[in-house]
């Protein structure tokens, strides 16, 4: 009798562990779902890289150094500068150079953080284009470099 009532028990939990194994595709399907919606996500383009450098040099404004060394212009704002390289700190991308401008009867001095996968020479002349990123430890103002030509 024990046998009986064991055999049964034992079918029972093999046949409760079949209906679970078909449960688990049942819960696959959200996934897929998902998957699909994220290479919707995927599909969808945003602006090509040229089209957001020219969004860039259409919005950035000429940068005065003395309205930037005297704190008037906010941070984060699209900016531009000219000028001639006159110092590397660190060389590469994320590095940091000098930029000197001539403005009216002084010059302006700039420091550039690199972010534009462009190496630049000691004494070349630069266009930058970038955002404000307020005053460097020396008291610079100092551009995040998007684009540099």
């Amino acid at each position: 009798m024990k046998k009986l009532f064991y055999i049964g028990a034992l079918s029972a939990l093999l046949l409760t562990a079949c209906g679970e194994e078909e449960a688990a595709p049942k819960e696959e399907a959200p996934v897929s779902e998902e998957k699909d919606t994220t290479d919707k996500v995927a599909e969808t383009k945003g602006p090509s890289q040229e089209e957001l450098n020219e969004k860039m040099r259409s919005e950035a404004i000429e940068l005065d150094f003395v309205k930037a060394n005297g704190g008037e212009i906010e941070q984060d704002t699209k900016v531009t500068i000219s000028g001639k390289v006159t110092n590397i700190t660190e060389e590469g991308v994320g590095g940091t150079f000098t930029v000197t401008t001539k403005e009216g009867d002084g010059y302006g001095m700039f420091s550039v953080k690199n972010f534009a996968l462009k190496d630049v020479t000691v004494d070349s002349e630069v266009t930058v284009y970038g955002v404000f990123d307020g005053k460097d430890e020396l008291g610079f103002p100092t551009i995040n470099a998007t684009i540099i030509e």
